[in-house]
This record gives structure tokens, sequence and C-alpha cells, in this order.
């Protein structure tokens, strides 16, 4: 790989986010996408997106609803062919904002994906964005000089149908090998190091109150524009659902109960479905490796448009 070509591919892939929402965002409205799914990590890992005809995929990592609902208003701005808004959840999503969050690498994806293509960092700190921004990007945010926007858009075109490509498999981007042969007091203790910190989102009341907002204005959105909306809980193993606060699925029910019914989004809840081993299709204790995606894509083929 020559310096040039090295230039556009770390331009890429360092901004990989960002240039998949631009470009598929396009992607849909030429080749008249029918289903927008977005949503956070678990419909990132729990679909595969080139199995289902006509939809495109816009979940990305701690994607919260305030983001999610940009997106779905983006795209029914820029796709008038689309009929069918899914939005990709857990529990926690009902507490989730992103840009409150404490960790850097988290908001770097504000700097990133959401700031860039909006312009919008929510909640966020301007002081703390600017100063993340001009660290991310020294030339203001436009691609380092000589790289041309056809050559970023060839890179997308080779990939498209596929997020998990050979720079970015599922299991890369996990931090432990759940296929491995652990031990059973091993898989619960490393859950539970997982819902500790998603049961303390529980005390995210501001965050939550806003979400109720953001998603009876998604609910209204769709309902204006002639969409369907559904939901879906992905599937967590039984490590993960044995330590999770039920607090957080009752929040989550509560806050879907207040949208009023002529425009409450179809649940489909799959949180403790029978349907997928706790080992064989997770890549951890609640998102879902290839084999358990594959099953996901499946029953997501099935959800009714109408």
């Amino acid at each position: 790989m020559n310096r040039a070509h090295e230039a556009v591919h770390d331009e890429f892939f360092g901004n990989y986010d960002y240039y998949w929402l631009k470009y598929s965002i396009e992607r849909g409205a030429a080749e008249k996408a029918e289903r927008l799914l977005a949503g956070h990590s678990l419909s990132r890992f729990g679909v595969i997106d080139r199995d289902i005809p006509g939809l495109i995929n816009l979940s990305f990592f701690s994607q919260d609803y305030y983001y999610s609902f940009k997106i779905a208003e983006k795209a029914l701005k820029e796709i008038p062919s689309l009929k069918h808004v899914i939005l990709g959840t857990g529990y926690i999503s009902a507490y989730m904002d992103l840009s409150r969050a404490q960790s850097r690498n988290e908001l770097d994806r504000i700097v990133r994906v959401y700031g860039r293509y909006f312009n919008d960092i929510h909640n966020m700190d301007p002081s703390l964005y600017q100063s993340m921004r001009a660290a991310a990007f020294p030339d203001g945010g436009m691609p380092a000089d000589g790289i041309r926007e056809n050559e970023l858009r060839a890179i997308y075109d080779e990939i498209k149908e596929n997020y998990f490509c050979h720079e970015r498999s599922r299991q890369s981007l996990l931090d432990i090998l759940w296929n491995a042969p652990i031990p059973e007091a091993e898989r619960f203790r490393l859950a539970g190091k997982r819902t500790d910190y998603h049961n303390r989102l529980l005390s995210h009341r501001e965050s939550y109150t806003e979400n109720t907002g953001i998603l009876q204005r998604l609910a209204d959105l769709c309902k204006k524009k002639g969409v369907s909306l559904s939901m879906i809980v992905f599937p967590a193993n039984r490590y993960y659902r044995q330590t999770l606060d039920p607090g957080l699925k009752e929040g989550y029910m509560r806050q879907l109960g207040l949208i009023p019914v002529e425009a409450r989004p179809l649940l489909m809840d799959l949180f403790a479905s029978q349907a997928f081993d706790p080992v064989t299709d997770f890549a951890d204790t609640d998102h879902l490796n290839d084999c358990g995606a594959a099953k996901m894509t499946a029953m997501l083929k099935e959800l009714p448009d109408g």
C-alpha cells in the first residue's frame, strides 16, 4: 500500500461510522430502501444486513434515542421509499444519553460521528467538544489534502454489504472470547461486571425523562409520515439476565406505555428468548455473534411492515 492509498485507508477506517452513516443514507436513497434499523451495538452486532433486502442498518456503538431520532428524521427526509423504522434496543436504552457519558472514548463517538454529520452535540459540554474535535481533526474535520471523496466512497462500495468487514470483525471489537472454554463461575462474574455498570443507569432520571419525550417525537414523526415503527429488545444470555436489575425493564415498558395507542410502536421483546444458546450464539454477555445474528436476522425478516 503506497502512502496515498494508506492515507485514504486511514481516513476511512479512522472515521468508519461517520462514512458508514453518510454513504448508507445516500445508498438508501439511490436503492429505494424500505426499512431503516437504528440503535446501539445490540442491533449492530445482532443483524446481518445483507440478508435483509431493502434494509439500511444505521446502528452504531452507544447510539442513544436522541441520535436514533436524528438518524430517522434524516433518513425519512432523504429516503422517501422508507416504509418501516425499526429501533434496536435493550432495556437500558430508556436511560442512555451518549452526550452525558463520562468516558472520552464514548464522547469521541459524538466528535467523530454525530457532531460531524449533524452538527449537533446534544448535551455534551461545548468547550470539551471543541477541544476533542481540535485534537481529532487538526484539518477542521475535512479529509487530509490529497484524499478525494470518490476514493473514500470506493472503499465503502467495496464493503457496503457487510459492516463487519475484514478490517472489523464482530469479535475484534470486543474484549473477550465468549466461545472459549470459560468456567461457569467466570461467565457469571463477567456478566455481573457488565450488569453492574448497566444497573447504575437507573439513577439517570433526567435522561429517562428526556428519552420519554424523544421516543414520543419519533412515534409522532412516523405516524405523520405514514411509516410503521417497531422496537426490538435484543436477546441477552442467561448470565446477563440473572443480574440485570428488573427496574430497567419496568422503566422501559412504562416509557413505551406512555405513547398513545394509535402511535405506539410494535414491540418484539426477545430479551429472554430461548431460541439463542447462551454460549454459542453470543460474542459476550449481550451481543450476538455470527451464529446468533443469523438467527436474529431470520426473525427480523418476518417482522411485518404494517
